[in-house]
């Protein structure tokens, strides 16, 4: 029997976060039980943690598995440095859900293992890793992107040439002449207050800045979500608060530019990482038999 890693196996992501002043892994206790491939900062992959990638995502070429595997262990180290971990009963977990997974029985699981080479142990360890590598890659990237929407919209739409941003504004026109005589008020830039004080109506519009006056369009595309600022024209001030901006977009186009948004923010994320590490690689692949 072939094993390959469900998605929903790997998807119960768990961590944990050491008592202040817990003891932290070093180097140095990282015990070599087969032959060392590379060196990630002083931590080593072994062959059969290569094995093990290539035999759950059915991946052929050795070389791509340990590049894989570079960036995952990289990602750990990085989650581990901030207190992210795993503990000897969320591991055992996740291989007793990992063999639920597939339909059979520790046991079985354990005796398909043996008949590829390969030990308890270290499959376990992998799991461990990859759950902390797939929690590290939602807490320090994915998350952070999602939740700053109003930036997440505007990198969708440099995707979608043809998105057009719809702006939800209040707007306070007043004429020049009362605006110079009330220019301490207009300091303020409190729309409401502004608006009470003179007895102007705001005016509440959903509109694309483009189908606006230039002088009004410039100030609207330069302000956030919860900004005031002014604009004028020959006759008029226009104070200008926007309160929402949204891109009108079919929801398929915006999924497909979201996943491409998320790959370029981890490659970036890990690309980071790499230029700040120390990774050898000891042995050339082609001389280990998989």
């Amino acid at each position: 029997m072939r094993l390959f890693l469900l998605l929903a196996t790997l998807g119960g992501l768990v961590f944990t976060f050491p008592l202040q002043g817990a003891e932290t892994k070093s180097s140095s206790k990282y015990k070599l039980v087969d032959e060392t491939v590379a060196i990630v900062n002083g931590e080593p992959i072994l062959a059969s943690d290569v094995k093990i990638y290539m035999l759950l995502f059915g991946i052929n070429d050795p070389q791509k598995a340990l590049k894989d595997l570079e960036n995952i262990y990289l990602v750990v180290q990085y989650a581990e440095s901030r207190g992210l971990t795993v503990n000897l009963k969320q591991a055992q977990q996740m291989v007793l859900n990992f063999a639920k997974s597939q339909g059979i029985s520790l046991e079985q699981l354990y005796k398909e293992l043996q008949k590829v080479g390969l030990g308890g142990s270290v499959f376990q360890n992998f799991l461990v890793k990859y759950n902390l590598y797939k929690a590290s890659i939602e807490l320090f990237v994915l998350k952070p992107l999602l939740e700053d929407k109003e930036t997440l919209d505007f990198l969708i739409a440099e995707k979608l040439p043809k998105a057009q941003p719809y702006y939800t504004i209040e707007l306070l026109k007043i004429p020049k002449k009362i605006a110079e005589k009330k220019a301490d008020l207009l300091v303020s830039a409190d729309i409401k207050k502004i608006s009470q004080k003179l007895g102007f109506d705001i005016l509440k519009l959903t509109v694309n800045p483009n189908n606006l006056k230039p002088q009004l369009a410039r100030v609207i595309k330069r302000l956030k979500a919860g900004q005031t600022d002014f604009a004028e024209d020959k006759n008029y001030i226009y104070l200008v608060k926007v309160d929402k901006i949204e891109f009108k977009i079919p929801q398929d186009a915006r999924q497909k530019a979201l996943e491409e948004i998320k790959k370029e923010k981890i490659e970036a994320f890990i690309k980071k990482l790499k230029n700040e590490a120390i990774i050898k690689e000891l042995v050339p692949l082609k001389e280990l038999r998989f």
